[in-house]
């Protein structure tokens, strides 16, 4: 995943239609900090659309990870679930899926 300062970040959302959950996507990015660098990646098919906006900045030492979906009926709905996890969350998260799917 290439990280890209914050002022490069807004190009793949520029592509996406306005809705709630690209407003609440930048409302994240509007709260960083100018050092705060990124990684967007977006999945866009009929049934399923997903973005996964990481967020780190080594100054002040952290990293997050803000997870957006919606299924077909939350996108006709323009609903969408959202999770964030930090770091260790992530570290975590990817230690508990991995023991479940050995």
């Amino acid at each position: 995943m290439d990280f890209v300062s914050l002022n490069e970040s807004f190009s793949p959302l520029q592509k996406l239609t306005s809705s709630p959950l690209l407003l609440h996507v930048h409302e994240i990015l509007s709260s960083e900090d100018a050092d705060t660098k990124i990684a967007i990646n977006i999945t866009d098919k009929p049934d399923l659309f997903s973005l996964l906006l990481v967020t780190t900045n080594a100054k002040e030492n952290y990293w997050n990870m803000h997870i957006f979906y919606m299924d077909q009926v939350e996108k006709h709905n323009k609903e969408y679930r959202y999770h964030t996890f930090s770091n260790n969350e992530s570290i975590h998260l990817h230690n508990c899926l991995s023991q479940l799917f050995k």
